[in-house]
């Protein structure tokens, strides 16, 4: 039986009835789509608290070379600083060839944490449970935990930060923090980063499932190519990450009056970073999943043509236009949470 708060989230979602979509293992959303959460927050913050967070950004040891490079004219070092902050932490994504050692000692790729992007929360079809499971598929430490830390850290909480890089100075680790907090509150309204669908017959290698929807394939329309699972959801709500473009996408969510704040329970009902999770793995098991009634194509089934591109599921057009829906709502949804955990840093 649903509690309460997920039965008004299901009817929040009333007209969203069949979504199937896809994302990569630890990515969620494109660079547009992370740059329109950090625009909305942008947008909910006032000027001096602007400048406060952009102050504390300055100590980042990637503030020149990325943070703030390749600024538009139009564009304020600030409101640079904060949409590319949103993106570092898939610019800092070592090449898959790259050893270990070499990446621990790479000035960039150094600061690469992948299991720091998601969380695997086991889902079965056919499950009728719908609340997020006590505990989630083993890994060393996963999303939830990454954001509470750098709230911490950010807050003043503690000085203890396990994830610091070493050598580097307090303040330079504060603004790490920054960007992992600007992204990952965008990833974790990723439906697909909250669960993994467990199927032993389907996946009997591994133990977290499908990835997050990575080992499954799907097609955009009848027409399209197929995909994986996160590289769907990426595009999902705009690829184009022009500052012109993302300002004026958030532009047009932040004016949705169906997008309103006041349009969001979830926003008061649900403070806690776990309560986010639960969010994104309801969508994930009543509309991705479809309760079990997703068609499963193994997309290495389909890489090696043991499977036809023609029997690959397909999105109905009906099906795209809710899946983006829930994509401007999602995304929004992320941008308000991340202005109001920014406040709480630097005051109201």
């Amino acid at each position: 039986m649903f509690r309460s708060w997920q039965r008004r989230f299901v009817l929040l979602s009333a007209g969203v009835a069949l979504l199937i979509v896809f994302t990569e293992p630890a990515r969620a959303w494109n660079d547009a789509g992370h740059m329109v959460v950090a625009r909305i927050a942008w947008l909910r913050l006032t000027e001096s608290q602007r400048e406060a967070v952009f102050a504390r950004m300055k100590a980042h040891p990637h503030f020149e070379t990325s943070l703030i490079s390749n600024r538009p004219e139009h564009a304020t070092e600030a409101e640079w600083a904060f949409l590319r902050a949103s993106t570092w932490s898939d610019y800092i994504r070592p090449p898959k060839t790259m050893s270990k050692e070499k990446v621990a000692e790479h000035a960039k790729y150094k600061f690469h944490r992948g299991v720091w992007h998601y969380v695997n929360f086991p889902y079965h079809s056919g499950q009728k449970e719908s609340a997020l499971p006590r505990e989630a598929l083993p890994n060393e430490t996963n999303i939830i935990p990454q954001i509470e830390q750098s709230l911490d850290v950010l807050r003043g909480k503690t000085k203890n930060d396990p994830g610091a890089v070493p050598g580097l100075s307090a303040e330079a680790n504060a603004a790490v923090r920054y960007c992992w907090l600007f992204h990952l509150v965008g990833d974790l309204h990723q439906p697909m980063h909250s669960v993994a669908l467990v199927d032993p017959k389907l996946f009997p290698e591994g133990d977290h499932g499908d990835q997050g929807g990575n080992l499954l394939a799907i097609r955009r329309s009848e027409s399209d190519k197929p995909m994986r699972l996160h590289a769907c959801w990426d595009g999902m709500l705009s690829s184009d990450s022009r500052f012109d473009s993302v300002c004026k996408l958030a532009d047009e969510l932040t004016h949705d009056p169906s997008l309103a704040p006041e349009k969001f329970p979830e926003l008061k009902e649900h403070s806690q970073v776990r309560d986010w999770a639960a969010e994104s793995y309801l969508l994930a098991k009543t509309h991705i999943y479809r309760d079990g009634q997703f068609p499963h194509v193994r997309y290495e089934d389909v890489d090696s043509r043991k499977v036809s591109a023609e029997q690959v599921p397909a999105l109905t057009e009906q099906q795209s236009a809710q899946s983006h829906q829930i994509a401007r709502r999602r995304v929004t949804l992320a941008g308000y949470r991340l202005a109001e955990a920014l406040k709480t840093i630097v005051g109201r």
